[in-house]
């Protein structure tokens, strides 16, 4: 199974973070995770005024419970956060974090400030969210399928099929990805 770790950009719109989480769940692949990366992920999605800081709280400290076996310490990853390029600090425990934790790929939209060579000489893959998941589509379609129309029927305010969960998708930068789940999910309708 695929480990990844998942920059805290790809994170909102909720609707990837939601995807990512739920293929876990259904162990098609393991999103890792560190306290430092749910701490970020707090701060902006209450900056941006996404979430409130109650509602921030809550989903991290699900993640926290429902994911546990899936953290990677600071204890662990902190040695390396000095070896690693870059000047960004959170971006540094990122990949360390990535690299300690087996990640065989970091999923980012900010390719410029994960030094792709250098983190591939470590085991680790840098690439897009809509690459990554068209990529596992090819793979393991039925499962990854399985899991968007599970998602959906999941969702009760508002309820959602799976073509909306689609259209959140695509509107949360997922296009390519999104195109080829439309093209499966009209195949079952």
């Amino acid at each position: 199974m695929n480990r990844v770790f998942v920059d805290t950009n790809v994170l909102f719109p909720f609707s990837v973070m939601d995807l990512m989480l739920a293929l876990t769940e259904d162990s098609i692949h393991e999103v890792i995770w560190t306290d430092r990366l749910l701490a970020e992920w707090e701060r902006v999605i209450v900056r941006h005024h996404r979430r409130s800081t109650v509602s921030a709280r809550a989903v991290t400290a699900a993640i926290r419970e429902f994911f546990a076996d899936s953290q990677v310490d600071e204890h662990e990853y902190a040695p390396l956060v000095d070896s690693m390029p870059g000047d960004d600090p959170d971006d540094r425990h990122h990949m360390a974090a990535a690299v300690k934790g087996r990640a065989h790929a970091l999923l980012t939209w900010n390719l410029d400030d994960f030094p792709a060579a250098p983190l591939a000489a470590m085991g680790v893959r840098v690439t897009d969210p809509d690459q990554y998941l068209c990529e596992l589509l090819d793979e393991v379609p039925q499962e990854v399928t399985a899991t968007a129309v599970r998602l959906a029927s999941e969702k009760r305010r508002p309820p959602k099929t799976p073509h909306d969960l689609a259209d959140d998708l695509a509107k949360a930068g997922v296009p390519s990805f999104v195109a080829s789940l439309r093209t499966i999910l009209d195949q079952i309708r």
